[in-house]
């Protein structure tokens, strides 16, 4: 008995060593959530980089940060995006500076061309190559004064010169037109004589139908085809010079930013540039057959006169002498992206072979624009 006895005290001693020394299973954190929104609808290009990106991010980091990536208005209006992610009323935002142009016309520089001859890629370029990214903290830090970390989002570009209801062969028959344009666009065409109206995407549909506008731009076929603008006008011209880049920007709140560890804050910053560039392939493709279709609804595609584009640059130069004689920010902007440009462009029209050389070389009687 007492050898049974001391064999079950034994064994009981031995269980509790077991379940001491027996690792315990860790419990896996729980995922940091953030509540996100855009300036743009569900269905645009500009929003589903912000989805992409979401996606990316919690893929990445294997679940460990997820991201609600909600359309304009859900929580906020599209205005107040920028606000409300300073203030951690948004985790994140995704917005274009052009919602915010009146605050500070470095938002310009910022965000769109002209850009001194660059595209949508060079523009890319100066951000996280030529000094662009400690440039953009400075203006949330110490100009906008908004809590918030940002990362550039270079999209929806080129862009057309918009929708007509009558051809427009001259400057002169803009003048005098009701047009809707936004940012720089706006002011410039301004100069030139256009009257110019600045609304929402969703309203210019109505706008046209009621003829408070003749002529309107939003971004290019695939958007443009989304909104309906082909319902209410039949010529389209390309390309506009006021938007030959486009930039968005995906911000996070400071605070939540530092929260992140480096490696998340790292995924944040990849994701945007995977999601980014992803969605501009995908982009151009579907704005291809979207110009395509447009056509064969009965849309009349004619390339904008160079007269207008000449005019619009002139006009230009001179509005961006007279912002950066009043904005020190603006300058500084303006002339880091000017060195930057004067490296890149002129190196690329060197160097590069002319798009429409090989180009025209195989697919010249399948350019869809009608010249005058």
């Amino acid at each position: 008995m007492l050898k049974y006895t001391s064999t079950i005290v034994v064994a009981a001693a031995l269980g509790l060593v077991a379940a001491f020394t027996q690792p315990v299973q860790a419990q896996a954190p729980k995922p940091l959530l953030l509540k996100g929104q855009s300036t743009h609808p569900a269905s645009s290009n500009f929003h589903l980089i912000f989805k992409l990106w979401a996606e990316s991010v919690e893929k990445m980091s294997g679940g460990r940060l997820k991201i609600e990536t909600l359309p304009a208005g859900a929580i906020v209006p599209p205005f107040e995006v920028f606000d409300a992610t300073s203030k951690n009323v948004l985790d994140v935002g995704m917005a274009p500076f052009g919602y915010i142009l009146g605050r500070n016309t470095a938002t310009i520089p910022m965000s769109h061309g002209p850009l001194f001859g660059m595209d949508g890629s060079d523009y890319w370029a100066w951000y996280y190559d030529g000094g662009g990214m400690a440039l953009l903290e400075e203006f949330y830090r110490d100009v906008l004064k908004l809590n918030v970390v940002g990362f550039p989002i270079p999209t929806d570009y080129p862009q057309g010169m918009g929708w007509f209801k009558k051809e427009i062969n001259s400057l002169a028959d803009l003048k005098g037109l009701k047009y809707r344009i936004y940012g720089i666009g706006a002011e410039t065409y301004g100069r030139l004589g256009v009257s110019v109206v600045t609304i929402p995407g969703g309203e210019i549909v109505p706008a046209m139908e009621r003829g408070v506008i003749e002529g309107a731009e939003w971004i290019n076929c695939e958007e443009d085809k989304k909104l309906g603008l082909h319902q209410v006008a039949k010529h389209y011209y390309t390309p506009g010079m006021h938007e030959p880049v486009t930039g968005g920007q995906l911000m996070i709140n400071g605070d939540v930013w530092k929260k992140l560890t480096p490696d998340l804050q790292e995924i944040v910053k990849v994701a945007s540039v995977y999601a980014t560039t992803q969605r501009n392939f995908a982009f151009n493709r579907e704005t291809a057959q979207a110009c395509q279709d447009l056509i064969k609804a009965g849309v009349q595609m004619h390339r904008t006169p160079d007269e207008i584009l000449k005019n619009f640059l002139d006009e230009w130069e001179k509005i961006q002498a007279e912002y950066a004689a009043k904005n020190p920010f603006y300058k500084k902007a303006m002339e880091s992206q000017k060195a930057y440009a004067e490296k890149i462009v002129p190196f690329k029209l060197s160097w590069f072979p002319p798009y429409n050389f090989a180009g025209e070389y195989y697919w010249k009687d399948k350019v869809y624009l009608q010249k005058k």
